[in-house]
């Protein structure tokens, strides 16, 4: 019996499949250095008023939303979140933490 459960824990571990290679960015680690700007929103400032389709999920760090009009989101703050949005004429409108 206790074979058999030994069997099994060893086949379960083995059909875990690792995390995906990435290319992205890794999130910015909020600590004291970057109190003011925790989510690193500063090096994406550049893109205010850029449009928005030139905008895409892939040059941010992992974890960030792009707000587009209309689009439904959580309300809970998270201040290592970047948060870019997209306003109804379609140009990046604010890049910020939470």
């Amino acid at each position: 019996m206790k074979r058999l459960l030994l069997v099994s824990v060893v086949a379960l571990a083995a059909c875990q499949a690792g995390a995906p290679p990435t290319s992205r960015p890794e999130p910015v680690a909020q600590n004291v250095q970057n109190r003011d700007d925790p989510c690193g929103a500063k090096a994406f400032e550049h893109l205010v008023g850029t449009p928005g389709g030139q905008v895409n999920d892939a040059m941010f760090p992992v974890g960030t939303r792009v707000l587009r009009p209309g689009m439904v989101m959580t309300m809970d703050y998270r201040g290592d979140r970047l948060n870019v949005v997209i306003d109804e004429s379609g140009q990046v409108d604010r890049v910020y933490c939470g």
